[in-house]
């Protein structure tokens, strides 16, 4: 019988895994781990497959946890919901709407699931403002030998791997979230030079509670988005704006068919990227403003297809490390065909987060296929690893295990002893970890 492959969103990774299994409840994730146990197998948990890097790529069983999905307890005066794993951040999104919540912080796009999304480390933005991984004050789990194990804040180590686990730790099932009162954001966007953004990187990423950096290579000009909370009226999204209907519509079909058309011309013709970036950058990176319901703020419309590497660096180095990505562009005559994008996220003791320790500049360098790609990546990857950067787990990355491992020097010992005592027999290793973890 022909195996059912499975692929990640960019179309960069695929995998053959030898068969599937989609339990719908807790005892069947249970089952599935033990029969795994007895046969020697592997096991490894897929949600949306919308990370770039194969995280989620196997040949064992892929375990898709679809069937445990939705809120499943409310502490309101402890400000938690307790979520199954399964459960797309989007859908989550409308649960919490529905009961006057949200999530303090979100990333551009909500298709993940929940525990796809902090087994990745995957963030917002804001000097002050944590991962989604740091909202994570419980999970339950189901470890290598079986075992359901619900892990909190006072099961030290355990629980700080746990919420970056990489899906090296166990299959979670559950996870408890810190929340807050629903609220709205003001969205003001704005245009500096690219020097201004380099010269006035840290009081630029200061100026509002979440802040983010967008700029276009082979252009001048650097788009500052900067969001507060407010209690003003809504003016985007439904009910508030009789346009926003026909703006998404609009936004969709311009991610569904200009850009994919633009970035095929660049792909074929190299030399016509920087003048399609400008066109870009004058049409639609524009200045403006806007006050929405907070997940409508910090989610865009899907974009097309791309890839992204991502790499967390000091958070002072961050107009350094623009400067110097410019500088690497420039230099090797590189044609690069998406954004650069800039965010930031506050310390964490998380032991595999990309801001164990220290504030974060995440700095992502993203493309659609076009020929000076694995340059690109290769140089911007080079230029992280010697600015003291951590990749995101979520995306790609060429670094090896020792690089790694110098990356986080205080705590991946540590990582590496929770994951020797919940999964010993490594039922849920595959190449990613392989690489990730085996020093040669």
């Amino acid at each position: 019988m022909k195996r059912r492959s499975f692929t990640t969103w960019s179309g960069h990774h695929r995998c053959w895994p030898e068969g599937w299994a989609r339990p719908d409840s807790v005892e069947g994730v249970v089952d599935v781990v033990a029969r795994a146990g007895r046969l020697g197998g592997r096991v490894k948990v897929v949600g949306a497959g919308h990370s770039w890097s194969d995280i989620a790529c196997s040949d064992g069983v892929m375990l898709q946890l679809d069937g445990l999905a939705g809120i499943l307890a409310e502490d309101r005066g402890g400000g938690t919901v307790t979520v199954a794993a399964g459960t797309r951040l989007r859908d989550l999104n409308v649960l919490l709407d529905e009961r006057g919540l949200a999530m303090p912080s979100l990333g551009s796009i909500s298709e993940q699931s929940v525990a796809g999304a902090i087994s990745t480390g995957t963030h917002g933005t804001g000097v002050e403002v944590g991962s989604l991984s740091s909202l994570v004050v419980g999970l339950t789990l189901v470890d290598g030998t079986g075992q359901l194990r619900s892990l909190t804040a006072a099961d030290g180590d355990v629980f700080e791997a746990a919420r970056v686990g990489l899906g090296a730790l166990g299959v979670v099932v559950s996870v408890t979230l810190r929340v807050c009162p629903a609220f709205r954001l003001r969205e003001v966007a704005t245009a500096c030079t690219f020097a201004e953004a380099v010269d006035q990187m840290e009081s630029l990423s200061r100026q509002s509670r979440h802040v983010k950096l967008w700029w276009l290579p082979h252009t001048e000009r650097v788009v500052v988005y900067a969001w507060e909370p407010t209690d003003a009226a809504p003016t985007w999204g439904p009910g508030a704006s009789r346009l926003w209907r026909a703006q998404r519509a609009m936004d969709r079909a311009v991610n569904a068919a200009v850009f994919p058309a633009m970035l095929g011309l660049g792909r074929v013709f190299p030399d016509s990227v920087p003048v399609a970036n400008r066109l870009t950058q004058e049409h639609y990176l524009v200045a403006g403003e806007r006050i929405a319901r907070s997940d409508l703020i910090f989610n865009l419309a899907m974009p097309p297809a791309h890839r992204e590497m991502e790499y967390g660096l000091p958070v002072e180095r961050a107009g350094e490390a623009l400067e110097r990505l410019r500088g690497l562009i420039d230099k090797n005559g590189l044609r690069v065909n998406f954004i650069v994008e800039v965010r930031f996220v506050a310390p964490d003791p998380i032991l595999l987060s990309g801001s164990f320790g220290r504030a974060s500049c995440q700095l992502g360098a993203y493309m659609a296929e076009c020929p000076d790609l694995p340059k690109y990546f290769g140089l911007f990857e080079e230029m992280c690893l010697e600015m003291d950067g951590r990749p995101h787990w979520g995306k790609e990355f060429y670094a090896d295990a020792a690089s790694l491992r110098g990356a986080w020097p205080d705590s991946w010992e540590r990582f590496e002893a929770v994951r020797a005592e919940l999964d010993p027999g490594h039922l849920f290793e595959n190449a990613f970890l392989r690489r990730v973890f085996s020093v040669a």
